[in-house]
């Protein structure tokens, strides 16, 4: 990334989110995502996902909610009720997209499975069979039901 990246990171540690807002959002957050990502694994606290956190308060999206969510499962999933605040992340994007989107209900089959076993039993059996109506050939939900034989 450019100077501009580490500026915006720079902002963020001192926790000025406003200052930092303006400059996030001259990325593409499809670029940035994946570079928060990367780089919250090299900080000693869970300042990215507040600043995630920040924007969603200012204004919610399926995106910010997307990298919330990467933040809770992969640099932050050993804080403690990290995957649940994910499953809160992921039950909003679900919302948002009407359940139409099989990727992200597919999500919520992930989190049946990570050790807190976050989505409950009951829902993620409705899930598996709700992406297998609007993909009778999906894989992830075929394992998943196998799996709860």
């Amino acid at each position: 990334m450019s100077i501009d990246y580490t500026y915006l990171t720079t902002l963020i540690k001192m926790n000025q989110f406003s200052k930092a807002k303006i400059l996030f959002e001259t990325y593409d957050i499809d670029e940035i995502s994946d570079k928060f990502i990367g780089d919250a694994f090299d900080h000693e606290t869970d300042i990215l996902y507040q600043f995630v956190c920040y924007l969603i308060e200012q204004k919610e999206t399926v995106k910010l909610h997307e990298l919330a969510f990467g933040l809770l499962i992969h640099p932050f999933c050993h804080y403690d009720r990290a995957y649940y605040r994910a499953y809160d992340h992921v039950q909003r994007i679900v919302a948002l997209t009407h359940r139409q989107d099989v990727a992200f209900l597919e999500y919520l089959l992930f989190l049946a499975e990570v050790p807190d076993r976050v989505t409950p039993k009951q829902e993620a059996l409705t899930v598996a069979n709700e992406i297998l109506r609007m993909e009778p050939k999906n894989r992830v939900a075929k394992d998943f039901l196998k799996g709860m034989n």
